[in-house]
Protein backbone atom coordinates (compact mmCIF):
# COMPACT_ATOMS: atom_id res chain seq x y z
CA UNK A 1 0.00 0.00 0.00
CA UNK A 2 1.37 3.25 -0.58
CA UNK A 3 -0.43 6.80 0.66
CA UNK A 4 2.37 9.18 0.17
CA UNK A 5 2.76 9.08 -3.96
CA UNK A 6 -0.47 10.42 -4.83
CA UNK A 7 -2.23 11.30 -1.51
CA UNK A 8 -4.56 8.46 -1.75
CA UNK A 9 -3.85 5.37 -0.56
CA UNK A 10 -2.57 2.89 -3.59
CA UNK A 11 -2.79 -0.92 -4.03
CA UNK A 12 0.23 -2.23 -5.67
CA UNK A 13 -0.11 -6.15 -6.23
CA UNK A 14 3.46 -8.27 -7.87
CA UNK A 15 4.58 -11.27 -9.06
CA UNK A 16 7.99 -11.82 -9.67
CA UNK A 17 10.48 -14.15 -11.14
CA UNK A 18 14.04 -13.99 -9.76
CA UNK A 19 17.27 -15.64 -11.22
CA UNK A 20 20.19 -15.07 -8.09
CA UNK A 21 23.25 -15.70 -9.00
CA UNK A 22 26.22 -15.47 -6.28
CA UNK A 23 30.31 -14.65 -6.37
CA UNK A 24 32.72 -15.61 -4.28
CA UNK A 25 36.57 -14.64 -3.83
CA UNK A 26 39.50 -17.51 -4.04
CA UNK A 27 38.95 -17.89 0.16
CA UNK A 28 35.38 -18.76 -0.38
CA UNK A 29 34.36 -15.05 0.92
CA UNK A 30 31.00 -13.52 -0.72
CA UNK A 31 31.62 -10.59 -2.55
CA UNK A 32 28.35 -9.75 -4.75
CA UNK A 33 24.75 -11.01 -6.05
CA UNK A 34 23.21 -10.70 -9.28
CA UNK A 35 20.07 -11.21 -9.73
CA UNK A 36 17.88 -10.73 -13.04
CA UNK A 37 14.62 -9.79 -11.91
CA UNK A 38 11.06 -10.03 -14.36
CA UNK A 39 7.99 -8.40 -12.50
CA UNK A 40 4.16 -8.38 -13.62
CA UNK A 41 1.60 -6.50 -11.52
CA UNK A 42 -0.46 -3.94 -11.24
CA UNK A 43 -1.32 -0.84 -9.74
CA UNK A 44 -4.53 -0.08 -8.36
CA UNK A 45 -6.75 3.10 -6.90
CA UNK A 46 -10.27 4.45 -6.59
CA UNK A 47 -11.85 1.71 -9.06
CA UNK A 48 -8.80 1.99 -11.91
CA UNK A 49 -5.63 -0.72 -12.46
CA UNK A 50 -3.11 -0.29 -14.22
CA UNK A 51 -0.30 -2.91 -15.30
CA UNK A 52 3.62 -2.44 -14.42
CA UNK A 53 6.23 -4.44 -15.71
CA UNK A 54 9.90 -4.40 -14.91
CA UNK A 55 12.52 -6.83 -16.26
CA UNK A 56 15.78 -5.12 -14.54
CA UNK A 57 19.09 -6.57 -12.93
CA UNK A 58 19.94 -5.84 -9.03
CA UNK A 59 23.50 -6.24 -8.05
CA UNK A 60 24.50 -6.20 -4.43
CA UNK A 61 28.29 -5.75 -2.94
CA UNK A 62 29.14 -7.63 0.24
CA UNK A 63 32.41 -5.40 -0.02
CA UNK A 64 30.97 -1.95 0.07
CA UNK A 65 27.46 -2.73 0.88
CA UNK A 66 26.31 -0.44 -2.45
CA UNK A 67 22.69 -1.59 -4.49
CA UNK A 68 22.67 -1.12 -8.00
CA UNK A 69 19.61 -2.05 -10.27
CA UNK A 70 20.27 -1.74 -14.28
CA UNK A 71 17.22 -2.08 -16.37
CA UNK A 72 13.44 -0.97 -16.48
CA UNK A 73 12.32 -1.19 -12.48
CA UNK A 74 8.84 -0.07 -13.16
CA UNK A 75 6.75 1.05 -16.10
CA UNK A 76 3.31 1.37 -15.62
CA UNK A 77 0.96 1.74 -18.87
CA UNK A 78 -2.84 3.19 -19.28
CA UNK A 79 -4.00 0.16 -21.73
CA UNK A 80 -3.73 1.83 -25.38
CA UNK A 81 -2.87 5.09 -23.86
CA UNK A 82 0.94 5.19 -23.11
CA UNK A 83 3.29 5.44 -20.27
CA UNK A 84 2.47 6.79 -17.32
CA UNK A 85 4.76 6.14 -14.82
CA UNK A 86 8.68 4.95 -15.85
CA UNK A 87 11.92 4.11 -14.26
CA UNK A 88 14.26 2.93 -16.10
CA UNK A 89 18.17 2.91 -16.00
CA UNK A 90 21.19 3.20 -13.56
CA UNK A 91 20.30 3.55 -9.71
CA UNK A 92 23.40 2.71 -6.94
CA UNK A 93 22.13 3.08 -3.19
CA UNK A 94 23.66 2.31 0.47
CA UNK A 95 22.10 -0.06 2.44
CA UNK A 96 19.67 3.07 4.41
CA UNK A 97 19.18 3.92 0.30
CA UNK A 98 20.57 6.89 -0.07
CA UNK A 99 21.00 7.66 -3.70
CA UNK A 100 24.85 8.08 -4.96
CA UNK A 101 24.74 7.44 -8.39
CA UNK A 102 20.92 7.82 -10.63
CA UNK A 103 20.93 7.87 -14.53
CA UNK A 104 18.09 7.09 -16.96
CA UNK A 105 14.62 8.06 -16.83
CA UNK A 106 13.22 8.38 -13.20
CA UNK A 107 10.30 9.66 -12.42
CA UNK A 108 9.12 8.24 -9.05
CA UNK A 109 13.07 9.45 -7.83
CA UNK A 110 12.38 13.29 -9.61
CA UNK A 111 8.99 13.52 -8.21
CA UNK A 112 7.41 13.66 -11.56
CA UNK A 113 3.97 11.41 -10.84
CA UNK A 114 1.96 14.02 -12.32
CA UNK A 115 0.59 11.53 -14.90
CA UNK A 116 0.83 8.56 -13.04
CA UNK A 117 -1.13 9.88 -10.59
CA UNK A 118 -3.98 11.43 -12.52
CA UNK A 119 -4.60 8.27 -14.12
CA UNK A 120 -5.25 6.63 -10.72
CA UNK A 121 -7.77 9.31 -9.46
CA UNK A 122 -10.42 8.13 -11.22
Amino acid sequence: MDAQTCGFPITINENFTVDVQFFYDQQGNLMRSLAHIQLRGTHSANGVSLPDTADFTHTFDFTTEINGDLGVTTHVIIPNGGTVLTEAGRVLSDEQGNLLFVAGNHQAISGDVSGYCAALAG
